[in-house]
């Protein structure tokens, strides 16, 4: 291992010892240092590439929650306000210490083989700040003039951005206020205009009377008013302002059922509130103990602490209270020991693409945003690269290239169980010379050492459960039948390859993952010689050591699987082809997925990177149901959806008719009675504009309710549209419908714009397993097409499923 290989690689494993709990600093004082130091601000050097370099003075401001730099590279004092880069703490995803993003990547390249003395950057003062808020990251890549100083900058923005993103939902709305006031305050005085309110507020979807307006106004500003400053609202100001406008009229009907005379809930009336409304039972000393956390003014402090309606609000907006089941999200909650074959698995197809198929940029960022998201299955399309270094892009593309080496060491080693101590797959598509297959498997036993899981299969006659499989890495690709290579010498690669013959390479299974639509098997048995064609690339057998549970084979056939198919055996299939075998032999496809993993990926025909519906994939038991995770159609909704519950561990235990045989075919319609599930959808909060816009007119909102899954549960219903009203629509309409397959059954919100237009735009939405549903009252967080919160937007609903 080099010697910039080996620093790499230590400093990842520092990283890795870091990433299981945020960074809290324990010592006040070196807080508050800390604090100090990148408040008061830097010179940093802004990186873009070996040769562009820019200095800039970056800075955070703490009590707006922000980190951010200067255009022009002056100092603060000596520039203008508007010349400020800001980023709000709650979009930065991550702070990574030394080369861990593409573009210090790309310097390792540069600077790898180059005297020390004409290096002028040291690994040790880089960092990268990864902001997120869109389908893909984007990254500051900064050096500072010393190592201590990167520390500084990297410790004290993880503790600042930890401390921010654990702040009360209360206090989390009253910053978006002011992020809304900071973005209309043109002139940057630090004040708005009654004009410049109502401006903001139509920006907002709020519509309000002028005269309505104005009282309220009034009354914000005179709760600071100074005689130069009557006219406008300062920043606190408006968010006392706005809190006056705040009107739930629906939630003050609840309270008053349980308040008291005064007008306040006491922990008995709480507790009355669960049991009646929620069906559940809370002890008075839970109660109280929610009041005095929701419960804002000094009402929690009374010899009988009571709650008014705003902590009740509170309460009703906390994770208590949303419409997916809070457990499920945060705990796996599964049995977690059975074959591997009885999972859905979160997968990703082409990880390294942000873009197209054809000229999308490859990057390292990819696969470090799908294994954050939960995903437990990443591709890696591997390709011959220079100076004997393989690399990984879309083959026969203009997409760009990067290095196998760099995913492992900066993406696959920190990040693959940084959420989920769940086994990771990593597929791979081998289209590398025999040398450069064999310094893959160098790379992957190097880097990823004990991480790796060779067990031998042997007589395998069913996989091992995730739990077995905790914080390991399974190689899927091909396999060669004859025996293990000669022991692998950490040398060059030529060497490495020592031991590789012809004839072993022609004892290989056919690779089933060559990404074309062809049928393996013709109709007179044969095997098609097109596919044959592309199947020239030799197994190395040191690659080929690493394969156990998932060997990738050509699939021959329902009934050839069943008679000879190993659990072990794993086949890919175009979209197309397994839409064929579902409409074929449904109950045939199931039994297959119970014994062996099947991966299904888009056709080649979606070039631009859209997905398939999975939900037809997962109905009939497929586990590896592939998706491009950079769309931002319906798709990549139901899939993180799906995924997130279970504790985002991207593992989900299928149903026990899709793990176990059953007396009856999912052809046929159910024979039991179902459940039936009754949503009333009340109201709307802070309902955005289209793509969070603040321009055009005020929306008209409707809800449009989909229940997806097996084809008789499949159900879509629509509100009534609600004029003028982003700010606090009520609908108050009721749905009930039936679900025979509960656990294969989703629930999706899609709030909409009805545009004269024609065009009724996506305004946020929603998605959450049926089995995962709260029933009772609760809020549901509105999301955007590339799954982002939308906070503060919500729906306030009622649940209950009954038999």
């Amino acid at each position: 291992m080099t010697n910039l290989y080996k620093n790499r690689f230590l400093l990842n494993l520092e990283h890795l010892t870091e990433t299981r709990n945020p960074i809290l600093l324990r010592d006040e004082l070196e807080i508050e240092a800390i604090t100090k130091i990148i408040e008061r601000g830097a010179y940093l050097w802004k990186v873009r590439s070996y040769t562009r370099w820019f200095q800039r003075w970056f800075f955070v401001d703490v009590n707006g929650h922000q980190f951010g730099y200067h255009r022009s590279g002056l100092r603060r004092a000596m520039c203008v306000v508007k010349s400020r880069v800001l980023v709000d703490f709650s979009d930065i995803v991550d702070v990574r210490k030394g080369w861990r993003s593409d573009v210090f990547n790309q310097i390792a390249k540069e600077v790898e083989g180059k005297p020390r003395s004409s290096v002028d950057v040291d690994e040790n003062t880089c960092f990268t700040v990864v902001v997120g808020g869109s389908n893909r990251n984007r990254t500051f890549d900064l050096v500072a003039k010393t190592p201590e100083e990167c520390d500084t900058w990297v410790r004290g923005l993880k503790h600042l951005i930890h401390m921010s993103k654990t702040q009360e939902k209360s206090e989390q709305f009253d910053r978006w206020l002011m992020k809304m006031f900071r973005s209309a305050d043109d002139n940057k005085d630090g004040g708005l205009s009654f004009d410049e309110c109502l401006s903001l507020l139509k920006q907002m979807n709020v519509k309000l009377r002028k005269s309505y307006a104005r009282k309220l106004f009034n009354q914000a500003n005179s709760l600071t008013r100074s005689s130069d400053r009557e006219q406008v609202l300062d920043e606190n100001e408006f968010v006392a302002f706005y809190h006056l406008l705040m009107s739930r009229p629906e939630i003050n009907t609840l309270f008053s059922r349980y308040a008291d005379e005064d007008d306040e809930l006491s922990s008995e009336g709480l507790s009355q509130f669960f049991y009646r409304e929620l069906r559940c039972t809370k002890h008075a000393d839970d109660c109280l103990e929610l009041i005095r956390e929701y419960e804002p003014s000094d009402l929690k402090h009374k010899d009988e602490p009571k709650m008014s309606v705003i902590g009740f609000t509170n309460l009703l907006l906390s994770e208590e209270f949303q419409l997916c089941e809070s457990k499920h999200l945060a705990e796996v909650y599964q049995d977690m020991t059975q074959p591997l074959s009885h999972y859905f698995i979160a997968s990703s197809h082409n990880t390294y693409l942000t873009g197209n198929q054809l000229s999308g940029e490859s990057t390292v960022e990819g696969y470090i945003n799908a294994l954050t998201k939960g995903c437990r299955c990443v591709e890696l399309d591997c390709w011959d690269g220079p100076k004997g270094e393989p690399m990984v892009y879309h083959g026969f593309t203009l997409t760009t290239k990067i290095m196998f080496h760099d995913i492992l060491t900066d993406a696959i080693l920190p990040y693959a169980f940084k959420v989920s101590d769940y086994p990771v797959i990593l597929s791979l598509e081998v289209h590398c010379s025999a040398e450069q297959q064999a310094r893959m498997a160098h790379h992957l036993t190097t880097i990823l050492g004990e991480l790796l899981y060779l067990q031998p299969v042997d007589d395998l006659t069913q996989l091992p459960s995730p739990e077995q499989l905790k914080r390991k890495i399974i190689i899927k690709a091909k396999k060669l039948k004859t025996q293990l290579c000669k022991p692998m010498r950490m040398s060059k690669a030529e060497d490495i390859n020592d031991g590789q013959d012809d004839e072993e390479s022609s004892q290989s299974e056919p690779d089933s993952d060559n990404e074309a639509d062809e049928e393996p098997v013709q109709a007179d048995g044969t095997i098609s010689s097109t596919v044959v064609k592309k199947q020239q690339v030799p197994v190395e057998c040191h690659l080929s050591d690493l394969v156990n549970i998932c060997q990738a084979v050509h699939f021959h056939g329902l009934h050839y699987s069943k008679m000879h198919g190993k659990c072990f055996h794993m086949s890919s299939f175009a979209e197309n082809k397994a839409k064929k075998l579902i409409s074929n032999d449904l109950d045939g496809f199931i039994d297959y997925n119970r014994r062996q993993l099947s991966r299904i990926y888009p056709g080649g025909k979606r070039a631009d990177s859209s997905n398939f519906n999975p939900i037809q994939f997962w109905n009939a038991g497929c586990q590896i149901v592939a998706l491009n995770y950079q769309g931002k159609e319906s798709p990549c909704f139901y899939n993180e959806a799906k995924f997130k519950t279970n504790g985002n561990c991207g593992y989900i235990l299928k149903p026990s008719y899709l793990r176990d045989q059953t007396s009856y075919s999912l052809n046929d319609r159910p024979a039991w009675s179902p459940k039936v599930l009754r949503l009333q959808l009340i109201s709307g909060q802070h309902i955005p504009k289209p793509d969070n816009s603040t321009d055009g007119e005020i929306v008209d909102p409707y809800i449009k309710v989909k229940v997806i899954g097996m084809e008789c549960d499949q159900r879509e219903f629509k509100t009534n549209d609600i004029h003028d009203n982003g700010l606090n629509p009520v609908w108050n309409e009721t749905f009930e419908f039936p679900v025979f397959y509960p656990d294969l059954a989703m629930l999706n919100l899609a709030v909409k714009d009805n545009s004269n237009t024609g065009v009724n735009e996506l305004l946020g939405a929603y998605a959450v397993p049926f089995t995962s549903l709260r029933e009772g009252y609760c809020h549901c967080p509105l999301l955007n097409e590339q799954r982002q919160p939308l906070s503060p937007a919500t729906l306030f609903m009622h649940v209950s499923i009954t038999e």
